[in-house]
C-alpha cells in the first residue's frame, strides 16, 4: 500500500478553504489509512486530532438505516408497512397538485418510502404545526407527527426528494423499540462497540472538543468560521435520524467497519445479517426518481436502503465496486461502506455548503484510497 498521493491531496486542502480533515479509512476490521490535516481551531493553534469531534449532520443518516434494518430482520418491521400503523398522523396526509390545491394521498406512505426519500416529504422544519408540537412539549415522535401535516410534494413513491423522511424513521425506531432512538442506538451500536464519543447532545467535556465550523464560499475558496452548534435541532427533545449526531471520526469508523465486514464484531457481536446488508446495496428508485436522485453530481449511482448506492462505474468514474454505499453530510463529512473489499471509510470535516467537497474533494478520497491500496 502507498498513500503517498492521499496523504498530498489532504494535506492541500487547507489551501482550498478546507481548514480541517479527518479521514479513517479500515480493512478487514483493521485500520489501514488514518490521517489529518490542519486545524481544529479556527485560531491554526490546535493541529487535528483523533479526540475532535464533529456534528456529523446527514452521515447521521447511514446511522439511522442501520438501526431501522436491525428491526426489519428481527421482524419487528416491514418495508412494505404503512408509516401510519407506527405513526397514525401519516393516514390523513395530503398531497399538493399542480394547481396549488390539497388531495388525499392516494397511495399510502411506507417504511420503504422513507428509507429511499420517495415519500413526498420535504426539508422543512420551521411550520407551525412543528412550532405547536415544541411549545406543547412533545419530542421526537410528537414532532415527526406535525411534519405529517405538511402537504406532500408528489405521490408517494413516484418521486424522490431529499427529505425529511429518516427524521420520520427515526420516530419510527423509537415506537417498535418502545425506547428513545438514542437509548435504542446506545443498546445496539454505543454499547456493544464501546463507543463513547456519539450522540445527540454532547456534555460540557465533549463541546470543548467539537472542531471549529465554518461555511464556504465555493467561488473563491474561502471560508467564514460559523457558531460551533448543530443547526437542526428542533428542541433538546428531538433526536434527529436525519443528521442529529456528534461524533469522533474513528467511533464512527467502528459502525461502518463492522458493516463492511458483513455486519458482525470482532468479539462475535452481530449488528446485521449479510444478508440484510445486501438488501441495503440495492437500488431502490423507479426511474422518474432516479432522474430527480441524480442531479448533477451522482452520475452511475442510484438510492438504496442506507443512502447512495453505485451502480455503473463507468458513469461515476469512481474505483469503487458496484455496491458501494455511504452518504455525505451538509458540513463535508463523507462515507462508504465496501462489504467486496470490506473497505469502510469516514472523512470527517467542518465546512457548510462546501459544493467544491461533495464535487471534487470527496469522490478525489474515494479513488486515491483505492488506488493506494492497489499500490504495491
Amino acid at each position: 500500500m502507498n498513500f503517498a498521493k492521499l496523504d498530498a491531496f489532504l494535506d492541500q486542502l487547507p489551501a482550498c478553504g478546507i481548514p480541517q480533515s479527518d479521514l479513517i479509512v479500515t480493512r478487514d476490521g483493521k485500520t489501514v489509512y488514518r490521517h489529518g490535516s490542519g486545524f481544529s481551531d479556527a485560531a491554526g493553534t490546535k493541529p487535528v486530532s483523533p479526540r475532535d469531534l464533529y456534528w456529523i449532520y446527514s452521515t447521521t443518516k447511514v446511522i439511522t438505516c442501520i438501526a431501522a434494518m436491525r428491526l426489519v430482520e428481527e421482524g419487528k418491521l416491514h418495508l412494505d408497512d404503512l408509516v401510519s400503523q407506527y405513526i397514525p398522523a401519516f393516514a390523513d396526509v395530503k398531497v399538493l397538485q399542480k394547481d396549488g390545491s390539497l388531495a388525499p394521498a392516494q397511495t399510502p406512505v411506507t417504511i420503504l418510502h422513507l428509507f429511499t426519500m420517495t415519500s413526498g416529504m420535504n426539508y422543512d422544519k420551521d411550520t407551525e404545526a412543528v412550532r405547536q408540537a415544541v411549545e406543547a412539549g412533545e419530542s421526537t415522535v410528537g414532532i415527526v407527527s406535525a411534519m405529517a401535516k405538511t402537504p406532500l410534494r408528489f405521490e408517494p413513491g413516484t418521486r424522490y426528494l431529499y427529505s425529511l423522511s429518516h427524521d420520520a424513521l427515526g420516530a419510527v425506531v423509537e415506537v417498535v423499540s418502545g425506547m428513545r432512538f438514542s437509548d435504542y442506538l446506545k443498546q445496539l451500536l454505543f454499547d456493544p462497540l464501546g463507543i463513547t464519543d456519539m450522540g445527540f447532545f454532547p456534555n460540557e467535556e465533549q463541546r470543548s472538543r467539537i472542531a471549529a465550523q465554518y461555511t464556504y464560499r465555493n467561488a473563491f475558496g474561502t471560508v467564514t468560521q460559523i457558531p460551533n452548534t448543530y443547526t437542526g435541532h428542533i428542541c433538546d427533545r428531538y433526536e434527529s435520524g436525519g443528521g442529529g449526531l456528534f461524533a469522533s471520526v474513528d467511533e464512527y469508523g467502528k459502525i461502518i467497519s463492522v458493516i463492511a465486514c458483513g455486519g458482525t464484531a470482532k468479539d462475535g457481536y452481530p449488528i446485521l445479517k449479510p444478508e440484510t446488508i445486501r438488501m441495503m446495496r440495492k437500488n431502490y428508485l423507479c426511474d422518474a426518481a432516479m432522474d430527480d436522485f441524480v442531479g448533477k453530481r451522482l452520475f452511475g449511482y442510484g438510492w438504496g436502503l442506507c443512502g447512495r448506492v453505485h451502480l455503473n462505474p463507468l458513469l461515476s468514474r469512481s474505483l469503487s465496486p458496484v455496491g458501494e454505499f455511504g452518504w455525505d453530510s451538509a458540513a463535508n463529512a463523507f462515507t462508504w461502506i465496501d462489504t467486496e473489499n470490506r473497505i469502510a471509510a469516514f472523512y470527517g470535516c467542518h465546512v457548510q455548503k462546501c459544493s467544491f467537497g461533495s464535487r471534487v474533494v470527496h469522490p478525489t478520497l474515494r479513488n486515491l484510497v483505492y488506488e493506494g491500496l492497489q499500490t504495491e
